[in-house]
């Protein structure tokens, strides 16, 4: 795969599949094929397989126990592979039932399978195990995709299936999943009207983004004569002998009285060998498939179809690809719109509503081979203009931006049943404008990421660590201190525990966030040389007041980096303090060890007045606090991110996982260093 654009048309937009987007025709013809071309339009598409292989932790005692670990709601699947992307997209239907491979026998008893597949022989289908629990996630956790959007694609009228289909009671008991899907979904993209008018039902969101081919697919195997005798050819597998019925009869009469041959491509099965004289296996490539219907030099290609809901809502895509290997296509005209209705009656292609007329359509077109020239002729011109591949993937990366841009739009929709159209309409507004500001956020952090990384790596230059040696000869230690209106704890508990440091060689910044008078007048009254307060206007923070938690703070301590005069930082909030050997102890460990990063273990205060210890190897959200942390000032080009809020995170829990993915050396001390006192915004709960 090429590398992903970036310059003129920025960062590019990340889309992660679940699931295959090349292991079958559905797959592949839907968005596999665009994979590469994608790229040229600034999207850049991964499965979640390729991140992580659909991985699921479970407890010891559940080892080789999966579904029994589930079951207990003790499984936890490996979200990681979200964080890469910006859409996440679900396709068509993934089985959770316990179903045979082979018939179509469907059990929600594992053991009833297993006894099915004992006295048949028959091969167990695999299923998606984690998938169910994956999108109640989802349903239920606006933190599983932090502003990610969800986009649910589909081909085929799955809601509607029919007892001829091959998979009609393994689909049974997945329907739930489908609509679940359908409603949820920022967007769902379909192939054709009629299907986008059957899920409409379930979500205002839904966008026909139609098939499309590629026409250098289309090579036969052996170059072309210029002869192609008489022939009716239809594709598919053995089930669709059903739709076949519709024109069975009216094919065998024509064939008999022109001599014609007639073709089935997709199953060599015995019934299937019953009907046509030639029966050409399945072929799972899509590009082999494609050759192999070209070198199959049809004449003329059928596609009846029923007038069911399943059926009325297929593709065009026999008339795709018969067109491509130079065939007329006779095709069904359904009641109420169908997959042909694109099709020009006459002109490339013909139509036929009932028996009459499919009779009297093959009759004309096998009767003349110049009519069968023209009707595959014009067919081919109009789908090499309208339905290239390489001009319809603008379709799905101008969609696929369309959903980045309303991300949580499916979930406001699932809470809003009784909201009015107007506030409906403003929310939706709104959170557009959020979507929007997210994603670029996104991206930019993405760019930032590499840039953080580059940093870092020219300031090692041929050491292993950013700080330089002088770094280890008794350096300064500045003790940076944000505050805003805790003026008595930043006096009384933050300062006087930074001044009461074994390890002397400090300096104290107390920067103010917007400052209230109390806290600068009780800053004021702290006379000691090593402390120095300056004070910034009152910054802008977001109104809600989780998201304004999350980054409060992050303008002044972003301040207290540029004026900080220290080889090492040692961050400290205003109503916290620090043990008295705090610097001292992780100075020491820092030099020995040459880390450029490292933390303490910290008491917590509980809600119930109790103390806990939060501290652990290896970092992680909730596992270390914020005023445990020693770090090199070498590192100060890691800013805090006022934004962290949009990735719904706190913002040194931002700053700390960015330093440990661009590769930070970092490294952890069972000693406390640090107390952390319950938060205030905690404490009339707790009482």
């Amino acid at each position: 795969m090429r590398a992903p654009i970036i310059g003129a048309m920025g960062e590019p937009l990340r889309v992660l599949v679940y699931g295959s987007v090349d292991a079958g025709p559905c797959d592949s013809v839907r968005l596999g094929t665009y994979r590469d071309l994608l790229l040229e339009h600034g999207v850049e598409m991964r499965t979640w397989g390729e991140l992580n292989d659909y991985s699921v932790q479970v407890p010891p005692v559940y080892a080789d126990r999966l579904d029994d670990a589930i079951r207990d709601g003790v499984a936890t699947c490996d979200l990681s592979p979200i964080e890469w992307a910006d859409v996440v997209v679900f396709r068509r239907w993934y089985g959770t039932v316990h179903a045979c491979d082979v018939c179509d026998f469907a059990t929600p008893d594992e053991a009833g399978l297993a006894g099915h597949a004992q006295a048949t022989g028959h091969a167990i289908v695999s299923r998606d195990r984690i998938i169910r629990s994956l999108l109640t996630s989802i349903e239920n956790d606006p933190t599983v995709l932090r502003g990610r959007a969800m986009v649910y694609e589909l081909d085929d009228n799955l809601l509607a299936p029919q007892p001829w289909l091959g998979f009609h009671r393994r689909i049974q008991g997945d329907l739930d999943l489908i609509e679940r899907f359908a409603r949820r979904a920022d967007l769902v993209t379909v192939t054709t009207p009629a299907l986008a008018s059957s899920f409409g039902r379930y979500n205002a969101a839904v966008r026909v983004v139609r098939n499309a081919v590629d026409a250098t697919w289309y090579e036969p195997e052996v170059p072309d004569d210029g002869r192609r005798p008489l022939s009716f050819m239809y594709y598919g597998v053995a089930a669709r002998l059903h739709d076949y019925e519709i024109c069975r009869d009216i094919v065998d009469e024509t064939a008999r009285s022109t001599g014609g041959r007639r073709i089935w491509l997709g199953s060599d099965e015995p019934t299937v060998q019953a009907v046509v004289d030639e029966a050409l296996p399945y072929v799972p490539d899509v590009r082999g498939f494609a050759r192999r219907l070209a070198s199959a030099r049809p004449a003329i290609g059928l596609a009846p179809v029923g007038q069911d809901d399943f059926s009325r809502c297929h593709s065009e895509l026999h008339w795709l690809e018969y067109s491509l290997a130079g065939a007329a296509t006779v095709a069904s005209r359904t009641m109420g719109g169908g997959p042909y209705d694109v099709i020009r009656d006459g002109v490339d292609g013909l139509l036929a509503r009932n028996k009459a007329q499919w009779r009297e359509q093959l009759r004309r077109v096998a009767a003349s081979s110049q009519m069968r020239e023209d009707l595959a002729g014009r067919a081919r011109e109009r789908v090499l203009a309208e339905y290239d591949v390489r001009k319809r993937v603008g379709e799905w990366a101008d969609a696929f931006r369309w959903a980045a841009d309303h991300a949580g739009r499916g979930a406001l929709r699932r809470v809003a049943p009784g909201m009015k159209t107007s506030e409906l309409a403003e929310r939706e507004a709104a959170l557009a404008t959020e979507s929007t500001s997210n994603l670029a956020h996104r991206q930019l952090v993405r760019k930032r990421a590499a840039t953080e990384r580059s940093t870092l790596e020219r300031l090692r230059g041929d050491r292993d660590v950013c700080w330089p040696e002088e770094s280890a000869n008794r350096p300064l230690v500045t003790i940076r201190i944000p505050t805003f209106d805790r003026g008595r704890l930043l006096v009384e508990r933050s300062i006087n525990s930074a001044l009461a440091q074994t390890y002397d060689n400090i300096e104290i910044l107390v920067v103010g966030d917007g400052a209230t008078p109390e806290t600068i007048e009780a800053a004021a009254t702290v006379h000691d040389p090593r402390v120095k307060f300056v004070n910034l206007p009152k910054p802008t923070y977001p109104l809600d007041p989780e998201r304004r938690w999350q980054v409060a703070g992050t303008h002044a301590v972003n301040h207290a980096l540029d004026l900080a005069r220290g080889a090492w930082i040692a961050p400290l909030d205003d109503d916290d303090e620090f043990t008295p050997d705090h610097v001292e102890i992780l100075l020491a460990v820092a030099l020995e060890n040459r880390l450029e990063l490292v933390y303490g273990q910290s008491l917590m205060e509980k809600g119930d007045g109790s103390w806990g210890l939060v501290g652990d190897w290896p970092p992680r959200l909730g596992g270390l606090c914020h005023g445990s942390v020693l770090y090199a000032a070498d590192l100060r080009f890691f800013h805090y991110d006022p934004d962290a809020w949009r990735l719904m995170e706190p913002g040194d829990w931002n700053l700390w996982r960015r330093m440990l993915e661009a590769g930070v050396r970092m490294g952890n001390l069972e000693h406390v260093v640090y107390r952390h006192y319950l938060e205030a915004r905690h404490r009339p709960a707790a009482a």
